[in-house]
């Protein structure tokens, strides 16, 4: 009796099939660029193709208390504190074609989620960044980041010295995360790890003659250091925060009023690449949307495809193409203009 002889592919073209799945990501980002770019400016209509990057709230909750953050300020309310680790096993799943960037953070400290490095490892291989405020950086937790598969790993890091730090950063401790910084930077490079490590700069009045000497500390280890403009959540209250002169501010002051520096009249590329999945599985246009008051649909009872394909959400992209002063969370959003800077 002949034998069935099973069905197997040779190693070239196993190496052709490997070659594929890694490109795919990366010519859908092209395209999802392109289709934004047909839309604004030639009028053509183009269906954006799944999302290349997508951001994904592990935490709602946070050990910090910032009086600029909707978190820190106590004002944000979801469901879920934590995602759920199989709402995170599906996302995963259903992203892991398509998807060049994930980034694991939201409005709270993705640290504290209890299966943290457990959820992290699930986007492995998706250029995965995480940022925190660094207080969970111990010798144990220093070593399972730099083998979960994390790409990058943003510190906030708003001062160096505790006086500058403590301005914002309320409930912090400077000393913790400025040690935290040091072991994680001292286990990446003893263990030749890929790691990127990024300190970001909050810059406003109370911490900006310090950026220099927080660049300089994470040079002295190889990290990667960027100021990133502060935004508030009450534009009267920009005065109070906003550094000297207007370059790294995305607030001006006119007439004695503060206003959220222009930004461009109509149009936003992050409806076309990056989506905002919340604890509670729910599906947001972008990270402004801190308050979920535009849930295009929820993870839970629809497949990311399903609600990034709706109607809902086409309506929603059209109205910000035509004019972003017709949805409030655009009103403020900065989104076309400089908000990262190099040192």
């Amino acid at each position: 009796m002949t034998g069935i002889v099973p069905f197997s592919l040779s190693a070239n073209e196993k190496n052709r099939s490997f070659a594929l799945t890694m490109i795919i990501p990366y010519l859908n980002a092209i395209y999802s660029v392109f289709s934004y770019e047909m839309r604004r400016d030639a009028g053509i209509m183009l269906n954006p193709p799944l999302p290349p990057a997508i951001s994904i709230e592990l935490s709602s909750i946070c050990n910090l208390n910032c009086p600029e953050c909707v978190t820190g300020a106590g004002l944000l309310k979801r469901k879920n504190d934590f995602m759920d680790y199989a709402l995170a096993e599906k996302i995963s799943a259903g992203i892991r074609r398509h998807t060049v960037s994930a980034w694991l953070y939201g409005q709270g400290e993705p640290m504290l989620h209890p299966r943290f490095f457990d959820t992290v490892k699930l986007f492995s291989g998706m250029n995965t960044v995480i940022s925190t405020n660094g207080h969970f950086l111990d010798e144990a937790s220093c070593l399972q980041l730099i083998r979960s598969g994390l790409r990058k790993v943003i510190i906030s890091y708003d001062g160096a010295t505790t006086e500058a730090y403590a301005a914002y950063r309320l409930g912090g401790d400077h000393a913790r995360v400025t040690e935290g910084i040091k072991r994680l930077a001292e286990i990446n490079k003893k263990n030749g790890s890929r790691l990127k490590i990024e300190l970001q700069f909050l810059i406003h009045r109370y911490n900006e003659h310090e950026a220099g000497m927080a660049a300089s500390f994470a040079r002295s280890f190889g990290a990667g250091f960027k100021i990133k403009s502060m935004q508030v959540l009450d534009v009267t209250r920009a005065g109070e925060w906003m550094p000297s002169g207007s370059g790294k501010a995305r607030y001006i002051e006119t007439g004695g009023r503060w206003m959220a520096a222009p930004a461009p009249a109509r149009g936003c590329m992050r409806m076309w690449t990056t989506p905002v999945i919340t604890t509670d599985g729910d599906v947001l246009p972008c990270c402004f949307d801190k308050y979920a008051g535009h849930v295009m649909g929820n993870i839970r009872q629809q497949s990311l495809t399903e609600i990034w394909r709706s109607s809902k959400y086409a309506n929603f992209r059209s109205d910000v193409m035509r004019s972003r002063n017709e949805t409030e969370i655009c009103l403020g959003c900065p989104q076309g203009r400089k908000l990262i800077f190099a040192d």
